[in-house]
């Protein structure tokens, strides 16, 4: 799946993607950059809204574990199973989430179990950046079900 295809799925599947004016700047097989424009996403005290945050970095490890799929013709929806966030720093900016995949040896058990029972969990870590400075951090537990 290329980033502007994924980022149609987004504004489709998931309706508040638009109203947040998400963009998908990088996407390959390993990793993926969710942007949210700070404009559209700011708060009373003019720094990026703590929901908007949860949602950008939530909607990277979605959308990277969801083209993972893809990618290797594998069945099953995505879902954010629990997920905890630390918010270190205000953010000024844009808001911008990175996620990449965890190891092969992380990977090959979480298809293997998705494919022998029909579900599977993967944790993910996604860092919320402001110029290349690490502002928050979710760790996501992702369910995918057949």
């Amino acid at each position: 799946m290329q980033a502007k295809q994924l980022e149609q799925l987004l504004h489709q599947e998931i309706p508040i993607t638009q109203a947040l004016q998400i963009k998908v700047e990088q996407l390959d097989q390993h990793s993926i950059k969710v942007l949210a424009p700070f404009d559209a996403n700011k708060n009373i005290h003019n720094t990026a809204f703590a929901g908007s945050i949860y949602t950008t970095a939530t909607l990277a490890g979605w959308s990277l574990l969801t083209n993972f799929l893809d990618e290797h013709q594998l069945q099953g929806s995505v879902v954010l199973a629990k997920g905890e966030i630390k918010y270190s720093k205000p953010i000024n900016g844009d808001i911008v989430a990175c996620c990449k995949l965890p190891e092969n040896e992380d990977l090959e058990l979480f298809r293997e179990r998705l494919q022998s029972k029909g579900r599977a969990r993967l944790t993910l870590i996604i860092e919320v950046k402001e110029d290349d400075c690490v502002k928050a951090q979710l760790e996501g537990s992702f369910a995918v079900i057949n």
